[in-house]
């Protein structure tokens, strides 16, 4: 029976009920009234708290927003729970994962230590509960292996691995060994209790509810559970009187309900009048939140009622709640078979009928438990018998089939008698066909492996060309900077050197290493992204800062006074998902080429949104030389050059381009602009959506 009160409780997923409309009405009428900053914060919570589900979300996200525009560390971590108890708990894991970085971003401390290594951990609870196969058992392994070995990792780690270890066997059913079972659960949700006494409530809460709900239903003495729901009750009402939370009167109930659900039960231990109590509470909380049940309001009633009375000894009421649960499962809208729980409650029936001595209804209502575990036994004989008659139905086919081909056989002999002669002659002629035909064959393959070795060497000449291009290409890109390098740093170490000749050497040194330095990064990008074919991670970023950054690098190192040197863009509208250090090597690479081939004019980098919103272009736009059309898509290969007389690797723009379409983006050179060059670089701005 514990084993199946658990499952009501934490498997089971809450049917929510309509939150109090009055009050909801009442709370966005203060909303739209006021106009303090921190009312709407507190308005928009409680709206959060007393909505439910989707709803529920919207209104946390109403607030995220808020909370972040007033950087109010409280409201964000408030909005930030609920946004990822939903999509944790709804297993949306793309959503859940694009808000677990904004808590990592917008959070501090403990409170984003424990919020996220929480919500991380449930995902993981998630895969090591609900299914079974290879991914769970390496789940647990995993855990159990960390926990065995690396006895110095930090607390709150270790409260995660007890979580999920203590979860994995939480709904396990083995008749034979279930004490044993809830002794290992408990054991795991002892340890995480212990981890976190010590650790304020405001953090520990989250990972302390169920293990306390846990325990006060799998503990093994009704001591120690009684001491457990208690524990679990007094945790509740001491996060409630805490400041933050006096101002959230609407949060939900459920594991208070759960709390003295479990209390109204523990008659042996706190008494008859206390177990009343908790009981009466119990069922006026029910009724004035009935959208927190666990499972339903209705049903929580009659359950918690059930075991109420069985454990005050009062079987004639325990009898009937039995029959309004047992009502409930045969008639109530499921989805699924509660068979199994419907015979469970037919058994504790039975034992309340025999302790009224009411043998005759005990024993009508053990026919009807037999009747059930006769019926689920027939159902599996019915499918045996089917199995049976469909393989006796293919035997028959199969002996069938095996007299046809016996009486083929026998035909075929008859007429091979008849026509001997005649069939060695076709045969003869048949393999003559056939080793022609083979000889034919190899002949092809010949041809075709000569003509693929061919290939083969060309490709690896080609390769040959290409590796000793590259050689020559950074040998003479690397000497021609390093041989300034030596000869400004020989000139600037020498007598009669003036200062300003000094500064101005330093800063050619300086601008010839950076070439150098940049070249060889690359480089590296290049084979770091040619070696894996993944599209990169992708972050909320703001481009406007990037953008601004890149230019004033280029305006720094390598001003020429000619150059008219722009950013346009709306700041307020410059957010894309990216990657921001890939991406500022995209821009710095287009300004520096636009820079190269410009001596006089403008070099202007824009960005903005086109496709509905849906796209940010980013442009990168000189008044220098130009490129040739017909040169519009060769200048993307690697080691090609507009201009072999200009320093230069030939790999950057092949680089930007790769980078690009790691970022689910294009890089085009525009030929519809005549004035010089214009690259333009569009990304999505949300490729989640």
């Amino acid at each position: 029976m514990k084993h199946y009160i658990f499952l009501i409780y934490i498997i089971a997923f809450p049917l929510t009920m309509a939150a109090n409309t009055a009050v909801k009405d009442s709370l966005e009428e203060a909303l739209s009234s006021t106009s303090s900053s921190l009312q709407k914060l507190e308005t928009l919570t409680n709206l959060m708290d007393i909505s439910r589900q989707e709803e529920q979300v919207e209104y946390a996200k109403q607030l995220y927003k808020l909370a972040l525009e007033k950087d109010n560390d409280y409201y964000k971590e408030a909005a930030l729970t609920e946004i990822l108890r939903f999509y944790v708990n709804t297993d949306a894991k793309d959503s859940a994962n694009v808000y677990l970085a904004e808590a990592e971003r917008e959070l501090k401390g403990k409170a984003r230590d424990f919020l996220v290594t929480y919500m991380k951990t449930i995902l993981d609870v998630r895969v090591v509960y609900y299914t079974k196969g290879e991914d769970r058992m390496k789940l647990i392994e995993k855990y159990r292996l960390r926990l065995e070995t690396e006895k110095n990792m930090p607390v709150l780690e270790k409260m995660s691995i007890n979580y999920l270890l203590g979860m994995a066997n939480s709904n396990r059913v083995d008749p034979k060994n279930q004490d044993a079972i809830y002794k290992e659960v408990c054991l795991y949700m002892n340890n995480l209790i212990k981890l976190s006494d010590n650790i304020p409530l405001r953090y520990s809460y989250l990972f302390r509810l169920n293990p306390f709900n846990i325990l006060s239903l799998m503990e093994a003495t009704p001591e120690d559970r009684a001491k457990a729901s208690l524990r679990y009750l007094n945790m509740q009402k001491d996060y409630a009187e805490t400041k933050e939370m006096k101002k959230r009167p609407y949060t939900s109930k459920r594991h208070l309900l759960n709390a003295y659900s479990t209390l109204a039960t523990s008659a042996e231990t706190v008494g008859k009048d206390m177990a009343t109590y908790y009981f009466n509470y119990f069922i006026d909380l029910n009724r004035k939140y009935p959208e927190d049940a666990g499972f339903s309001a209705e049903y929580d009633r009659y359950f918690t009622s059930l075991n109420y009375y069985k454990s005050i000894r009062d079987f004639q009421k325990a009898v009937d709640y039995n029959d309004s649960v047992i009502h409930y499962f045969r008639h109530g809208d499921f989805q699924f078979d509660l068979t199994e729980n419907i015979v469970l409650t037919l058994k504790d029936k039975i034992d309340c009928l025999d302790s009224l001595h009411r043998y005759k209804e005990a024993y009508e209502a053990y026919k009807e438990y037999t009747a059930l575990l006769d019926s689920a036994r027939t159902r599996s004989m019915e499918n045996k018998v089917e199995d049976l008659e469909i393989k006796k139905n293919v035997d028959e086919l199969a002996i069938e089939k095996k007299a046809l081909e016996v009486e083929l056989r026998k035909s075929q002999s008859q007429l091979y008698m008849f026509f001997a002669l005649f069939i060695l002659a076709i045969c003869v002629g048949i393999y003559i066909f056939f080793r022609l035909g083979k000889i034919k064959s190899l002949y092809k393959e010949l041809q075709e492996s000569n003509r693929l070795v061919i290939i083969a060497s060309e490709k690896a000449q080609e390769s040959e060309r290409m590796k000793n291009a590259f050689i020559k290409n950074m040998c003479h890109e690397v000497r021609t900077p390093l041989n300034a390098i030596n000869g400004f740093a020989e000139l600037i170490t020498g007598e009669g050197v003036t200062p300003e000749e000094k500064e101005e050497f330093s800063k050619i040194i300086y601008t010839n290493c950076n070439n150098i330095t940049s070249m060889m990064n690359d480089v590296l990008v290049i084979a770091q992204l040619d070696s894996n074919n993944d599209v990169l991670p992708l972050e909320p970023t703001h481009i406007d800062l990037l953008c601004r950054h890149e230019m004033s690098q280029l305006k720094k190192l390598q001003q020429k006074p000619d150059i008219n040197y722009q950013v346009e863009g709306d700041k307020n509208n410059d957010l894309i998902y990216s990657d921001s250090n890939h991406f500022s090597i995209i821009i710095s690479h287009l300004l520096n080429n636009a820079y190269k081939f410009t001596e006089k004019g403008s070099i202007t980098l824009s960005y903005q949104t086109d496709d509905a919103g849906k796209t940010m272009c980013i442009s990168v736009t000189d008044t220098g030389c130009g490129i040739p059309v017909d040169k519009s898509e060769w200048i993307f290969e690697r080691f090609t050059k507009n201009d072999d007389f200009i320093p230069g690797s030939g790999l950057g723009l092949y680089l930007c381009r790769l980078i690009a379409q790691r970022l689910n983006g294009t890089l085009k050179l525009d030929t519809s602009y005549t004035g010089g060059a214009r690259f333009v670089l569009r990304l999505p701005v949300n490729p989640y959506k």
